[in-house]
């Protein structure tokens, strides 16, 4: 199929107003339908760049975008897909790909996101364009940016993926957690160098940002992960008794580790009488993580729901176990916006300005946790005023029309660096 009839893109005419930069986004695929994390931060912010900048996006051809075109077509974000797709992470040829990558210089991350045709595509738009900034929108996509080539150019770090890959590791069995190793050290190594490199690097929290400049020796500009407080409701009102609520895709590994973590170890130790429920809702659950919900008591799995918002408004309170991770939180985000109250841990609330006891409940052994919950459901009116500062909190800081201008200014910044 030629790259015509392959680059779907929206119909609407660009802006070609002086003054609005013209910016070539590269990433896995597109922000739609925006129910995982990284695509709902995607498109909160792209959504309200493109309002001031002229915005493209290249992504692979690995599942069916129609859809995502004509959604983005509305937000003026004109989108390439380049003759290519990732390698499904499943059967034997993923594990043949898995050892073949224990002799190369890169993570497997990496080398699974650089294709061919994604490449020959990219060179195919810089040559028939004029783009005033490329930004990567996931660290392993920096691998198709030329370090000393004339374009500026931009990396979004939405984890250190170094640390999350070492936080994996040591909670893993010993001969995966050696793989899980050699991994976080090879992405150590891409990290340092690609984060040098570019022109600016845009990292999710200040603990990042701290990370970054200690791997590079230069300062990284925050923009927070972020939620629609217009879209998201705030209430208090038909909340279900007793319902705790975890959200997040089901295909992350920390999602994974997080709720069988929760299950096994927290949830025994609850104790709660009555109609007592756990919701877990996520998209694309394996199937031995739905075994496990299955068997547990007291605990129901939604998978890829089309809509969160009704299970944010039902929960008496929202629990993130996390044991691994990066970054930010949107959960937390968006269950403070709907003024469910938190319970989390220490690193699942990392990169927030959360306060414990005022925005949400800090609790990282498994007694801890679980006495939080029993405390916090025996306690609605402790609940209704964290509910409210937690509202008050996303408000003031999180919405995502105060984080794109944030963007902005990196983008700005980076235009007016030489390579």
């Amino acid at each position: 199929m030629g790259n015509e009839s392959k680059d779907m893109c929206n119909n609407r005419q660009a802006n070609d107003a002086p003054g609005r930069a013209r910016v070539l986004v590269l990433d896995e695929e597109t922000p739609w339908p925006p129910d995982t994390g990284k695509r709902i931060r995607t498109l909160g912010l792209l959504k309200r760049l493109a309002k001031d900048f002229e915005i493209e996006l290249l992504v692979h051809d690995s599942f069916d975008h129609r859809d995502a075109v004509e959604a983005l077509s509305g937000e003026d974000i004109k989108v390439h897909v380049a003759n290519s797709s990732i390698p499904a992470k499943k059967g034997v040829s993923f594990y043949f790909r898995l050892l073949l990558n224990i002799f190369s210089r890169y993570p497997y991350s990496v080398s699974s996101h650089y294709q061919t045709g994604y490449a020959r595509r990219l060179e195919e738009l810089l040559r028939a364009n004029s783009y005033d900034l490329i930004h990567c929108e996931w660290t392993p996509y920096a691998r198709y940016v030329k370090p000393n080539g004339e374009i500026p150019w931009v990396l979004a770090a939405h984890n250190v993926e170094s640390q999350i890959w070492e936080r994996m590791a040591a909670h893993a069995h010993p001969l995966k957690s050696w793989f899980i190793g050699l991994q976080a050290r090879r992405m150590l190594r891409f990290e340092k160098t690609v984060f040098a490199s570019c022109g600016t690097v845009i990292a999710v929290s200040a603990p990042d940002g701290q990370i970054i400049q200690k791997l590079c020796g230069r300062d990284a500009i925050v923009v927070p992960n972020g939620v629609d407080t217009t879209a998201i409701k705030a209430t208090t009102s038909g909340r279900n008794e007793n319902s705790l609520l975890f959200t997040g895709s089901l295909d992350w590994r920390p999602n994974q580790d997080a709720v069988v973590w929760f299950l096994d170890e927290i949830l025994p130790l609850i104790g709660v009488p009555g109609n007592f429920c756990v919701q877990i809702v996520g998209r694309n659950p394996p199937q031995w993580l739905r075994a496990r919900c299955e068997h547990a008591p007291n605990v129901k799995l939604f998978a890829s729901v089309p809509d969160m918002e009704p299970y944010l408004r039902g929960a008496t309170l929202s629990i993130v176990p996390l044991r691994i991770g990066g970054g930010s939180r949107l959960k937390i985000l968006e269950s403070l916006a709907a003024g469910a109250p938190v319970v989390s841990t220490t690193i699942g609330a990392e990169g927030l300005n959360v306060e414990h006891g005022v925005h949400c409940v800090i609790a990282d052994s498994p007694e801890d946790f679980a006495r939080s919950l029993r405390d916090l459901l025996r306690d609605p009116e402790q609940r209704e005023v964290m509910s409210q500062a937690g509202r008050h909190l996303v408000e003031q800081h999180y919405d995502w029309g105060q984080l794109a201008a944030l963007q902005a200014e990196a983008w700005n910044a980076a235009r007016t660096k030489r390579p």
